[in-house]
């Protein structure tokens, strides 16, 4: 599917907030990749438990 958009995350390289979950997977166990739709920057995050109930709760009501 296509990226989440997402509200509250702010891209470190311009300091968007025009900013999407990409991944729940980074390079390391515990991040999860964003896309900066400002600057065209993917960007990597801490992951931590409302993430990952954020998401899941998108993913119930996606059509």
């Amino acid at each position: 599917g296509s990226p989440l958009p997402w509200t509250g995350v702010t891209c470190p390289f311009c300091g968007s907030d025009r900013t999407e979950l990409f991944s729940l997977f980074g390079q390391q166990l515990l991040t999860v990749q964003y896309y900066c739709n400002s600057c065209h920057t993917p960007f990597e995050r801490i992951k931590d438990d409302d993430v990952l109930d954020d998401y899941a709760a998108r993913k119930e009501n996606r059509p």
